[in-house]
C-alpha cells in the first residue's frame, strides 16, 4: 500500500483499523515505558488523535505552555488526566480538546482507539482517533497551551519521518522515537503514540 494513498482512507477503513471506541481501556494493549520494579501504579490519561481534512488531512498538535509546570514547552496532543468518575477514555479526551483548542465535542467523530501507552513520568495514557469537522477555528487556552500546528497526516504515515534511538536512563535502556521536524521538537509519547499510529494504519510498512 503506497503511503500517500491512507490519507484518502473512508471513515469506515479508518474504523476498521483501530480498536473500536467502546472498548474497555482495560482490554486495550499495553506499550510504552516498561519499569523494572513492581510498584508501578501509572495514573490514567487520555489523549485526542486530532485529524482535520482541510486544507489537507493533517494531525494536530499543541505546544504546551512553558508555565506549566510538568513537560512544559513540549509538543503534546490534546489531552490530559481522567477526572473523577468520569466516563473514559473519549469523555476524558473530548473535556480536554474543548478545555485545551476550543472544539467542543459535537464538531469531533470518534473512530476508534490505540493501544495504551505508559509514560516515563508515571502516566497510562489512551489514544483516541478523530476527525473534525470543516476548518476549524482553534481557541488555544493561554494557561495551557503556547501554540497549535497540524502535520500532514502523509508525513504522520510515513515510517521513514520518524527515527528511533536508544537511550539509558537510571541504567536501564529504553527505546525512545523521534520526529524531525523545522520548527519543533516532537519526541517521548507524542512521537511514540505518532509511530504507533503510522504502524496501525500503514501494517506493511
Amino acid at each position: 500500500m503506497k503511503v500517500e494513498a491512507v490519507p484518502r482512507l473512508s471513515e469506515g477503513e479508518l474504523a476498521a483499523r483501530l480498536h473500536p471506541p467502546e472498548t474497555a481501556h482495560l482490554d486495550l494493549p499495553l506499550g510504552g515505558f516498561r519499569p523494572v520494579h513492581d510498584r508501578w501504579n501509572p495514573r490514567p490519561a487520555a489523549v485526542l488523535i486530532p485529524i482535520v481534512q482541510e486544507p489537507e488531512p493533517s494531525v494536530v498538535l499543541t505546544v504546551r505552555s512553558r508555565r506549566m509546570a510538568l513537560h512544559a514547552g513540549q509538543v503534546a496532543f490534546p489531552g490530559g488526566r481522567r477526572e473523577a468518575d468520569e466516563p473514559f477514555p473519549l469523555t476524558t479526551a473530548l473535556r480536554e480538546t474543548s478545555e485545551e483548542i476550543g472544539i467542543d465535542a459535537d464538531r469531533i467523530a470518534v473512530h476508534g482507539l490505540l493501544d495504551r501507552f505508559d509514560t516515563i513520568t508515571g502516566y497510562r495514557i489512551v489514544p483516541v482517533v478523530a476527525t473534525i469537522e470543516g476548518r476549524p477555528e482553534f481557541r488555544p487556552c493561554p494557561h495551557e497551551v503556547e501554540a497549535i500546528f497540524t502535520l500532514p497526516l502523509s508525513s504522520v504515515l510515513d515510517p521513514a519521518s520518524y527515527r528511533h534511538h536508544r537511550v539509558t536512563r537510571g541504567g536501564h535502556g529504553h527505546d525512545l522515537v523521534t520526529m524531525p521536524h523545522p520548527r519543533w521538537m516532537i519526541w517521548g509519547a507524542t512521537a511514540a503514540i505518532l509511530h504507533r499510529f503510522c504502524t496501525s494504519l500503514t501494517p506493511e510498512s
